[in-house]
Formats: C-alpha cells, sequence, structure tokens
C-alpha cells in the first residue's frame, strides 16, 4: 500500500466540500447533525487545520466546552476553552460539537494478537484450565484448543487484507486507535509491533518488547522438577536479555494462582524488574498476589489486565480487589477474539462485572484512564499518544453524549453514538451525519454499522461486496455475541 498523500487528504478536510453550505458558512446533515462545520479559509499555502469543539476529556479531567485543534501534521495543537482556540486559529475549519459530543484520545489496547483475532472461540473452550501451557499442548491430560490460522498480510492478498481489515475495523469502532501485538495492517489502526517491512508507514514507528513466552514455550513441563521441591530450573538465554526496545511487554503468571509454574514466573520477573533498566510491563498475572502488586508499584510495573480471557481460561482473574489499592497502573487489553473481548468497550463491560463481583469500584474516569494513558504508559509511548495534549498523535474519538458522565460515554458508546475516529488526524471512521470531506478519503457504508468508513478499503483493493465476501467467516465488524463469557466465580 502506498505512502498515504496527508498533504492532499487533509487540504480537502480543512477546505470542507460536501453537504450544502448554510449562511454563515456552516454545513449540516439534512437530518439535523450534533455538530455543525465551517469550512477553513482559502489561506492558500497554509495550513490552518481543524478545531474540533466538544467536552474534551483530558488526563486532568474533562472540560466542557473545550477546543482541540488537529494540525495538518497529523498532530495536535492548541487544546483550550474553544473560544480562545479559535479566536488563535482563525482560518482553521471547525467541526462544532458542543453541548452534544465527547472527544476522547483514542483508547490504547496493550495487548492484543491481531494475527489470530479474527477466530471466533473454539467450542472446547473452558475455564477449567490451571496454565497457558494445558489448553496450549495439552499438558497434564488437558485437552488442549486448536490455534487459529495466523494471518499476515501479502500486498496483492485480497483476502489477508480484508480479514486483518475487519479486525482493525472492529477495534477501531470498539474506541480503539492502538493496538500493541504482532500482525495487523500498514495504513490503518496504529499497530505497536517491530519495523520490519521496508515501505511500511509511520504507523509502525512506535515499537516496543511484546513477548509471549519470556521463559519458555512449556514451562509447567521445564519447572516440573523445581515445583517438587527439587532444584530450581534455570531457563536458557532467550530474547528478553537482549531487548531493543525502552518497554518490555510480556506474558507473565497466565495461570491461576494455584499454578506453581505460573508462580514461579512472576517470582522471576519481579526480580528482573528490580534493575530499573527500562519500562516494564507484566501481561495478564493472573498468578499474582497483593505482596506482588506492591513490587509492582515500587518498580513502576503496569499490570496489563484481560479479564475476559482469564475467566474463561482460568475461571479466575487478577486479584482486582488487592490491585486497586496498591496503586499499582492497570493497563485493559482485549488479548485475543478465541478467548478475550472482541473489542474494547467490551473489555471495560467485563471489568466492570468482575470488579463488582469481589465488591472492588471502578468508576468510568479509572476506568477510562485503564484504556488511555495507562495503556500508552505500559508501552513506553506516553510521550506521543493516549492523550490530549499538545504535541501529542491526533489519534481521536468522538461519540455523541446527551448528558451524564462523558466517562462513560466514551466507554458505552454504541455504535451510532460513534461520530468519528481519526489516526494520525486522518478520520477513518465518519457519521453520516458529518460531511465526507472529513473523512481520509472515499467514505463507503458497510453492513452492521452506523459510522462510514474513509479512506482505507480502496487502498487494499477492497469493495464493500469483495470485503463482505472475505470477512464471511471471521469475527465481523459490529456482532459481539459469539464472544467469550464473562463469568466471575460465584
Amino acid at each position: 500500500m502506498p505512502r498515504p498523500r496527508r498533504h492532499l487528504v487533509l487540504a480537502s478536510l480543512f477546505l470542507g466540500v460536501g453537504c450544502g453550505a448554510l449562511a454563515d458558512g456552516r454545513q449540516h446533515d439534512a437530518g439535523g447533525a450534533p455538530c455543525s462545520f465551517t469550512p477553513a479559509t482559502d489561506a492558500s499555502d497554509l495550513a490552518p487545520g481543524l478545531i474540533v469543539g466538544a467536552e474534551v476529556l483530558l488526563p486532568e479531567g474533562s472540560r466542557a466546552g473545550h477546543g482541540v485543534h488537529v494540525r495538518f501534521n497529523g498532530g495536535l495543537g492548541a487544546v483550550g476553552e474553544f473560544d480562545a482556540v479559535r479566536a488563535a486559529l482563525p482560518d482553521a475549519a471547525v467541526l462544532d460539537c458542543r453541548g452534544a459530543a465527547v472527544l476522547s484520545p483514542g483508547f490504547v489496547n496493550a495487548h492484543e494478537h491481531p494475527a489470530y483475532s479474527h477466530a471466533f472461540p473454539d467450542a472446547g473452550l473452558n475455564p477449567g484450565y490451571v496454565h497457558r501451557d494445558e489448553w496450549r499442548l495439552g499438558t497434564d491430560g488437558a485437552l488442549p484448543l486448536p490455534i487459529p490460522e495466523r494471518i499476515v498480510h501479502a500486498p496483492g492478498d485480497a483476502r489477508s487484507a480484508a480479514i486483518l481489515l475487519a479486525m482493525e475495523l472492529r477495534h477501531l469502532l470498539g474506541g480503539a486507535t492502538t493496538i500493541a501485538g504482532p500482525g495487523g495492517l500498514p495504513g490503518v489502526v496504529r499497530n505497536i509491533d517491530r519495523h520490519q517491512r521496508p515501505g511500511d508507514i509511520e504507523l509502525y514507528d512506535y515499537e516496543a518488547d511484546v513477548e509471549v513466552f519470556p521463559f519458555s514455550f512449556q514451562a509447567v513441563a521445564d519447572l516440573r522438577e523445581e515445583c517438587a521441591g527439587g532444584p530450581a530450573h534455570r531457563f536458557a538465554r532467550r530474547t528478553a536479555d537482549d531487548l531493543a526496545f525502552m518497554a518490555y511487554v510480556p506474558h507473565v503468571g497466565e495461570g491461576r494462582k494455584a499454578s506453581c509454574a505460573a508462580r514461579a514466573e512472576v517470582a522471576r520477573y519481579l526480580r528482573r524488574v528490580q534493575r530499573r533498566d527500562r519500562r516494564y510491563a507484566l501481561v495478564h498475572g493472573v498468578a499474582t498476589d497483593r505482596q506482588d502488586y506492591a513490587v509492582m508499584r515500587e518498580f513502576d510495573v503496569t499490570l496489563v489486565w484481560s479479564p475476559r480471557s482469564n475467566l474463561a481460561l482460568y475461571g479466575e482473574t487478577v486479584d482486582i480487589a488487592g490491585a486497586l489499592p496498591s496503586g499499582v497502573r492497570i493497563a485493559l487489553s482485549t488479548d485475543w477474539s478465541p478467548s478475550g473481548s472482541f473489542h474494547m468497550r467490551e473489555e471495560v463491560r467485563c471489568a466492570r462485572r468482575a470488579a463488582a463481583a469481589v465488591g472492588a469500584e471502578l468508576p468510568a474516569d479509572t476506568l477510562w484512564r485503564m484504556s488511555t494513558v495507562h495503556g500508552a504508559y505500559a508501552l513506553g509511548l506516553e510521550d506521543r499518544l493516549g492523550a490530549i495534549r499538545p504535541g501529542l498523535l491526533a489519534d481521536l474519538v468522538l461519540v455523541a453524549h446527551a448528558g451524564g458522565d462523558p466517562h462513560d460515554a466514551v466507554l458505552t458508546a454504541t455504535h451510532r453514538e460513534v461520530l468519528a475516529a481519526w489516526i494520525g488526524g486522518r478520520a477513518l471512521l465518519l457519521s453520516e451525519t458529518l460531511p465526507e470531506s472529513l473523512g481520509a478519503g472515499r467514505c463507503v457504508a458497510l453492513d452492521g454499522m452506523a459510522p462510514r468508513v474513509c479512506g482505507v478499503l480502496s487502498g487494499f483493493g477492497l469493495s464493500p461486496a469483495t470485503f463482505a465476501k472475505h470477512v464471511a467467516g471471521s469475527v465481523p465488524v459490529n456482532d459481539t455475541t459469539r464472544q467469550a463469557p464473562c463469568e466471575p466465580p460465584p
């Protein structure tokens, strides 16, 4: 896929062509849109950008009647009271949604397996596994689960492009503008993984060391003698000894607290983090306990929590009632579709249920932080994404808001309430109530979802019909009925 010609896309956005203009230059959908749009003043060679007016969710709290400047280069400019931003940038285009919408940074999904996250849960999925080696390898007589087909994008291959595009659009519709994990497509959702292919565009330039098995591919077998009271096992040298990037995000303690192997992984990892040589996160951590959370808090280790997948496989999840008061930083993630949530808003719903089952309180603003700023911090990327702040990337979601808690509006929005989603200043989702000129190219409707998809299908040689044909057997973009259950123990 060629590098997007951002300057041409955003020029048409800011100059505004599309819906009929009102007498004062604003543009409205005939059906009565929640936002008004004013095209940019023709400023010749200048690039005035776009101002979005809404209730804005900032790390320090929500701000009604604020304006956010999306700069021509895909970054964020001024953020402040709407009239002040408008006065400072009189030539900019304006999307004024004040009183009708909330603007949030996109969710940062800190742990996913994009190459496999097209598959439905297997019929044999059950919450009876003790350690991940049981469902992966059939260890100790357990029934192994089949590993889904790994989908890797091959330029010119319409099937792989469609399946991966469906996965990324599903996550984007669920609020995520960033996914951490191997796989995905160039030029759609921001992928946090190693830049390995010549020609990959800048969406792949934000990286962390994401590792699935930091100790062994068969930890239960390797640790069997140690767990029986024998000598401590010495794992072979692995890639964790030679990390390339500032943040390390591995699976650790993926098994019940009763699993000796899972507990041994946690103990080893928490010794490593005491080097303080980089940013550390701990993915899953089902086997962690309150003493571990104290260590993680002391050494700045983020717990990356996937409650649905934990419950679906192991029948338990982290001790959230102990983790929250410990002060350990927690980021939410979906894991993958075979056992986890289909998107981040479903993960939020499961997290609320898991916390309520143990009497823990998860307010909306806490869950929002778990889904945004904490995810970015886990990946060592808080200076680039995960918040609305001048100089960060314009990765944004805009949802309709009729009143109540603005954080909750973003966490629970249905597809009909999604007005727009931008990545690097490019609007990839756009409500039909907004002019198409705001989109990152031609906007098309897909079955089953309200916002249009802008500028991505044609880049992979897909039409809505060919897209639908190739994804017929995959997890749909906007249907969660077949995802794994979220069943906290009684």
